[in-house]
């Protein structure tokens, strides 16, 4: 199994095991297929999955290095779609004992181009208009009723 690799004792699963990111563990099903040929729909199951890549399982077998789209499902006969597909290249294609074959997946982070060459400009404001002179704030003192008649005796 893949997990082998990265519970194993020897003295480099300490560095092996270390991820960008943790993986988070699903059963979603998924379409596979080649970047080039996308007539050749082939299905799999998604056993975890990050932001950087997927665990694959499938029952057929694609080389290191081909880049794939793959596309979540939303239901388990295939039909409905979950999200858009998403360009990805296969890292690793380990046939385990039951036939079953699992594809380590890396997701293609596609770069973002900038719309314009110009630089962005704030838009010019309206300067605000102030009032002339100064505002002035009037307060009216209370006091109570006693103080004014002690003032006046």
């Amino acid at each position: 199994m893949a997990d082998e690799m990265f519970f194993s004792p020897d003295s480099k699963s300490l560095r092996r095991g270390k991820r960008i990111a943790p993986r988070t563990e699903t059963s979603r099903p998924c379409l596979v297929w080649p970047e080039d040929a996308p007539e050749m729909q082939m299905r799999g199951v998604i056993l975890d999955m990050n932001v950087y890549g997927m665990l694959i399982r499938m029952m057929e077998s694609l080389p290191p290095g081909m880049r794939i789209q793959v596309q979540l499902m939303r239901d388990d006969a295939f039909r409905e779609s979950l999200t858009k597909p998403v360009t990805a290249m296969v890292v690793r294609s380990i046939v385990q004992n039951d036939g079953l074959v699992e594809l380590g997946i890396q997701v293609v982070q596609e770069a973002v181009h900038q719309g314009e060459d110009k630089p962005f400009r704030k838009p010019l404001q309206k300067p605000r208009l102030r009032q002339h002179g100064r505002t002035r704030m009037y307060t009216r003192h209370l006091r109570p009723s006693g103080v004014k008649q002690r003032e006046r005796e």
